[in-house]
């Protein structure tokens, strides 16, 4: 059974999404014959390579609220990052476009460096306060996943899976997905959102049984 996942970099709540639904794939009795498939979506597809500019303030901006509101809202991310094995560490976040990111997630679908890619680009966002477009962090990021210095350098250097990326972008808009995290079971079965893990898990069940395995 295959899981296609639509989610950003920068979207903290697609970190918890996905943490979540990796300990609803543990707890599911079929979980190792489930694979997880990891899709673009850009919040922000027009940003420029960096914005100088507190991550507290970008929301505030956002959103039309007060920063003192976002931190709560930061604070309360956090705790529930911990509840899933996640870092956040909101002070630390440096705000710019995720393209490349994504380039770079793009290049590693179907191998065995997948997962540990994504999940060093969460990281590399929420916990270390590393910017996702300097190539320099791509690069560590990859290569302590896995990936061949070589192969990086090439993909990075080029615009190799950029049209990998955009139909991704593309597909969404087609199943009308306006936001991330946004969870695609067997082809047929949608999560909208970063549910909890009970509720994945209960989903998984009654996909895994109607698909007649």
């Amino acid at each position: 059974m295959q899981i296609d996942v639509w989610s950003d970099f920068a979207c903290p709540w697609c970190a918890i999404g996905l943490a979540r639904l990796e300990m609803a794939r543990a707890a599911f009795e079929h979980g190792e014959e489930v694979t997880v498939v990891h899709r673009a979506f850009e919040l922000h597809p027009h940003a420029p390579p960096r914005r100088r500019v507190a991550a507290a303030e970008a929301v505030a901006a956002s959103y039309g609220v007060d920063v003192a509101s976002v931190r709560t809202a930061q604070a309360r991310l956090t705790a529930l990052g911990t509840e899933a094995g996640i870092a956040f560490d909101f002070d630390r976040v440096q705000l710019g476009n995720t393209f490349d990111a994504h380039r770079l997630a793009r290049s590693a679908r179907g191998t065995s460096s997948e997962q540990a890619v994504v999940r060093g680009l969460f990281a590399a966002h929420f916990a270390e306060g590393r910017l996702l477009s300097d190539h320099a962090v791509l690069g560590d990021v990859a290569v302590s996943a896995g990936l061949r210095r070589a192969f990086v350098t090439d993909v990075l250097g080029s615009d190799e899976y950029a049209d990998a990326v955009r139909d991704d972008e593309a597909e969404a808009a087609e199943r009308d997905v306006l936001g991330v995290p946004y969870f695609l079971i067997d082809g047929a079965w949608p999560i909208p959102g970063a549910q909890d893990v009970e509720t994945m898990l209960i989903i998984l069940r009654r996909a895994w049984s109607r698909a007649g395995h």
